[in-house]
């Protein structure tokens, strides 16, 4: 099996990170499933969006 490169490993220790944010924030909050993926959701539009006024583009 070959070596992961940096940006896998990267992405791979951001989705941890991001995933036990999640699971603490449900912990602390009672926050559903469906509230958890609302917020996420709400999070990536607002990324995108300063993305496409930085770049003129976005992701897509």
């Amino acid at each position: 099996m070959a070596n992961p490169d940096q940006k896998t490993i990267l992405i791979d220790n951001a989705f941890e990170e991001i995933k036990n944010i999640c699971i603490n924030l449900q912990k602390d909050t009672d926050a559903s499933n469906s509230e958890l993926k609302n917020l996420l959701k709400l999070i990536i539009n607002e990324w995108e969006e300063k993305e496409e006024q930085k770049n003129g583009f976005g992701f897509r």
